[in-house]
């Protein structure tokens, strides 16, 4: 409630800063996709295609990441004010209190270490899958180093896509329905479970590039990313969305770069 105030004093450096982010984690996620695509034309797929020059996709990246990353910092600022949610660290930068004052190291700390146990859990979850129901995947994945790109990308533009829009925009719309100023509990955990859903949603399509798309396959998508999506999602309730996007890139490092979920 405190940093109303603060938010509309420094709208647009937080804006131009979340839309640079969200352009530099589009950008990052480069390699991975044409590694992706590689490995598809690798394994026999016609209908995969792959530019010759990396300049074409970082043109063609640029550009529609310029545009839906001002719509979403649009939508999420604009909605995020109105649910008391946000970038209230990135917003504090551009205040004049000191360094030292605008970081609390106790709420980043202890988000990393819950991203981590849920990521370290998750990894157990499919050790034991693999033993119990193992799924033949279609094609290799991309080595790790492709991996620890894509955890700096997903981390920065998916939190910025689900949590401070969509989420926002899920919080919003029921406080108008309600006709409340400020959120409920209930209203918050509304917008976080409907937003872990759609993110679920949302890798599908990945998913289907290494595995048969079967009800179980979708249905361990969808599970792990309804659990993943609500943490980062609870992160960015209580800590805001700087802290959800570190949060969500140690969450991909531990599980995808230190991990082996999927061998």
């Amino acid at each position: 409630m405190k940093n109303k105030e603060e938010k509309k004093n420094h709208r647009w450096q937080t804006a131009i800063s979340v839309l640079l982010l969200f352009l530099i984690g589009s950008l990052i996620n480069i390699p991975f996709s044409r590694e992706v695509k590689r490995l598809n034309i690798e394994a026999g797929m016609s209908n995969v295609r792959l530019n010759e020059s990396v300049l074409d996709d970082v043109i063609t990246i640029g550009i529609s990441s310029l545009v839906l990353g001002t719509i979403l910092v649009f939508i999420g600022l604009w909605f995020s004010a109105k649910t008391n949610l946000g970038a209230p660290l990135i917003t504090r930068f551009f205040s004049k209190l000191p360094v030292a004052k605008l970081i609390d190291w106790k709420a980043i700390f202890s988000s990393v270490i819950l991203a981590t146990v849920v990521a370290l859990i998750l990894l157990g979850l499919f050790e034991l899958q693999k033993e119990l129901y193992p799924v033949v995947g279609k094609i290799s994945r991309p080595s790790k180093p492709f991996y620890a790109l894509v955890a700096f990308s997903a981390g920065i533009s998916e939190e910025i896509m689900f949590r401070l829009g969509l989420m926002s925009l899920i919080i919003a719309i029921l406080q108008f329905f309600r006709k409340v100023d400020n959120p409920t509990n209930k209203m918050i955990w509304t917008g976080i479970i409907i937003s872990a859903l759609f993110f679920g949603l949302i890798h599908l399509p990945l998913s289907k590039n290494f595995v048969e798309l079967t009800p179980f396959s979708i249905g361990v998508t969808m599970v792990g990313n309804l659990i993943t999506g609500s943490t980062f999602g609870w992160i960015f309730w209580k800590r805001g969305l700087l802290v959800a996007i570190m949060a969500h890139i140690v969450f991909d490092l531990v599980f995808h770069v230190i991990g082996t979920p999927f061998t």
